[in-house]
């Protein structure tokens, strides 16, 4: 366009030629800038328009005002405006240029006395750079919706990706505080009834006693390195979570801390989901945690069966009994946190919690939990 713009101005409009130069390296190098600076370039490119008009109506040369290079290069602005800009830029451009001719077309009382001829060439301006205006707007407005769409994209992507975290969070503090919540009570209720319930007994029996503890403590300890070893890294060895088949070991250890467990566990609730099955047991586990803590040595009943398609647990223990001897519960063992965690893991799974005392002044734990089950086909 460079190359055209000298010699056309020149030799059609009689330009001086320094006048020509001038004007068409405004001209042309304002598109250049517009690739960087848009707005700036517009501003330079109409003022350079605003030269040429000026320096060419008092010649003989046509067409007027617009050349055929002032009108490419005029559409050639109104094109990077409309595609690198927001819709505003590009259309306040266009519609400053076309006020800016007519002023000019006005202020030109020679010229103005033709208006067949820039009525003519302001015509063809506004209706061809009104086309490709729509064109380049369409295109810009295109490319920003879906770069809009990417960030948006990315922001849900970062949100979903803290939810999760939180989650996550949240399901090891849960695992935590059932791990510790169950086997730290075990540990403390066999601990401090000990000298109790071992008085006179024999050698052993002590010892029998003091490794169900220590046993205790160490799967509390393997447990809790589990999920540590999973905050500190995605590659932490994983053990198998505890399944239904599961809460038979549960209730002998409680069961050596003198709390008389009767449980039952329907077969076909063991064919539930893992995540069921898991749910199942830490709503066990926790349950007997509490019965340890509040009512030590009360008989407590434990069931869980397939009703439908739904797994039912409950916990039901009768009312503390009295036991001589120092108190095996303390203040510190009262966290609050159980039940809660109960409830959060149920929801979690679309099922329902209740927890109550029963008439008698006992407790019930009654959990319902959506399941699907893996029936194996029968024999013929």
């Amino acid at each position: 366009m460079y190359t055209v713009t000298v010699p056309l101005t020149s030799a059609v409009y009689q330009l001086d030629l320094a006048v020509a130069f001038a004007i068409a390296t405004v001209q042309c190098g304002s598109l250049v800038l517009a690739v960087f600076r848009a707005r700036t370039a517009a501003v330079v490119h109409l003022a350079s328009i605003a030269a040429l008009v000026t320096a060419t109506r008092d010649t003989a040369g046509e067409p007027w005002p617009l050349p055929v290079t002032g009108l490419l290069s005029l559409g050639a602005l109104i094109v990077l405006l409309g595609v690198r800009e927001r819709w505003t830029v590009s259309m306040s451009t266009w519609w400053a240029s076309v006020a800016l001719l007519v002023v000019l077309i006005v202020t030109s009382p020679q010229r103005y006395a033709d208006p067949d001829q820039w009525g003519t060439n302001l015509t063809i301006y506004a209706s061809y750079t009104a086309t490709v205006l729509a064109a380049a707007i369409a295109v810009g407005q295109r490319g920003r919706i879906r770069a809009d769409l990417a960030a948006a994209r990315r922001d849900v992507e970062l949100e979903q990706a803290q939810r999760l975290h939180v989650e996550e969070r949240a399901r090891i503090a849960r695992e935590l505080h059932d791990v510790v919540a169950h086997s730290m009570s075990l540990v403390h209720m066999q601990a401090m009834s000990a000298p109790i319930r071992l008085k006179g007994a024999s050698t052993s029996t002590v010892n029998d006693e003091f490794q169900d503890i220590a046993r205790s403590a160490r799967n509390a300890l393997a447990e809790m390195r589990q999920l540590l070893g999973i905050l500190r890294s995605d590659d932490a060895d994983l053990l198998p979570q505890p399944q239904l088949a599961d809460i038979d070991d549960l209730v002998t250890a409680v069961s050596r801390a003198e709390v008389p467990i009767r449980a039952s566990i329907d077969a076909v609730a063991a064919k539930a989901s893992p995540l069921v099955q898991l749910t199942a047991y830490r709503i066990v586990q926790e349950a007997l945690s509490n019965v340890i803590r509040h009512a030590p040595t009360a008989a407590t009943d434990v069931s869980i069966n397939a009703d439908g398609a739904a797994l039912h647990v409950s916990v039901r223990n009768d009312p503390p009994t009295a036991r001589p001897g120092p108190p095996v519960v303390s203040s510190a063992d009262q966290g609050g946190q159980g039940l809660r965690g109960m409830r959060e893991r149920v929801t979690a799974l679309g099922g329902r919690l209740t927890t109550r005392p029963t008439d008698d002044g006992g407790f019930l734990v009654d959990a319902t939990i959506p399941a699907a089950f893996d029936h194996q086909p029968e024999n013929p």
